[in-house]
């Protein structure tokens, strides 16, 4: 039961954290409070015991959104459409969700 109940727990922090940068990436980007989006994600992943400060964090997140722009050559890239930004940032907050799930289980 306790297994159980930390699993929900999990998903819904995840959802946060997704939510969180979601909400970011809504902002217009040089308006964007990144030090606060992160800042916030750094208090959740406390609760699980992985003890990351905000800047850290901001990197790794970095690191996945990289991953999709690595899949792809740099001649396809479209960074002014809105259709090819949003699919980079859903990549990335999947990636860094896998990434949080290796950190806490």
């Amino acid at each position: 039961m306790t297994m159980m109940i930390g699993m929900i727990t999990l998903r819904a922090d995840l959802d946060s954290i997704s939510g969180i940068l979601q909400q970011t990436f809504a902002v217009e980007p040089f308006k964007r409070d990144y030090d606060m989006a992160f800042s916030a994600i750094s208090e959740i992943l406390r609760r699980y015991g992985v003890v990351e400060n905000s800047h850290n964090l901001r990197f790794q997140f970095i690191l996945c959104m990289q991953e999709f722009f690595d899949a792809i050559p740099q001649n396809q890239w479209r960074v002014k459409d809105p259709v090819f930004v949003k699919q980079s940032e859903e990549f990335a907050i999947a990636k860094f969700r896998q990434w949080i799930l290796g950190q806490v289980t």
